[in-house]
């Protein structure tokens, strides 16, 4: 049996991804020029180092939007952001996180499947309001108990805090679809709020964000 050399595997596995990624800006009729092409070689190399099992589609637009706005293709950007959903609600919002978050990779799969997003309600001011939609979390009923479900909220809490150190802390989280896991949902409040008080001293704002349940 003829083997395979390490090095000729990896670079196997980057031509598949850059090929994969190639094929996306196509779908979205975007020109492969030089600059599209750097962009590619990036993309495939972090997926080949940190997504070797694959990513959503969702999750390889964010990518790619996050791509174009660090090399000031907003345009383009934008043309991918509104291909999503929810994304498309807010476009210039995504665009400013997308350009600004040091913590992306950690979120990337809240923020590509609308888990956490920009706050959809009324007269909500959108530079310092944020939803976790929980309805969109996909879990099993058998991982939807309090100790996975705290440890999610914190990672997603403690991760956008960095949105609200322009504000010293002024702003809301709306909590939403917490009516499927209603026997937890008065202590998932209750958490969230601890958590943001923790985030409030560790990060010397003035007040702590505060918590809104969506669900009526």
């Amino acid at each position: 049996m003829k083997s395979v050399s390490l090095p000729s595997f990896v670079d196997s596995q980057q031509a598949l991804w850059a090929a994969h990624i190639r094929e996306r800006f196509k779908e979205l009729s975007i020109p492969l020029g030089e600059e599209i092409n750097h962009i590619v070689a990036s993309i495939s190399t972090y997926c080949k180092e940190f997504h070797p099992h694959g990513l959503q589609t969702q999750e390889l637009y964010l990518l790619m939007a996050r791509a174009l706005c660090s090399v000031g293709q907003i345009d383009t950007a934008r043309h991918v952001l509104e291909s999503m959903q929810p994304h498309a609600r807010h476009v210039q919002r995504w665009i400013e996180i997308l350009s600004e978050l040091h913590h992306f990779p950690q979120l990337l799969p809240y923020f590509s499947q609308g888990i956490v997003r920009p706050a959809d309600w009324a007269g909500a001011q959108l530079d310092r309001m944020w939803t976790v939609d929980f309805s969109r979390l996909a879990l099993a009923e058998s991982d939807q108990h309090e100790m996975l479900l705290c440890k999610t909220l914190r990672i997603m809490l403690e991760k956008i805090a960095v949105f609200w150190d322009p504000t010293q802390g002024e702003g809301t989280v709306g909590l939403k679809g917490l009516n499927y896991i209603e026997s937890t949902s008065d202590y998932l409040l209750a958490y969230s709020e601890d958590i943001l008080v923790q985030q409030k001293k560790y990060r010397n704002w003035t007040q702590s964000p505060k918590i809104l349940h969506l669900d009526g």
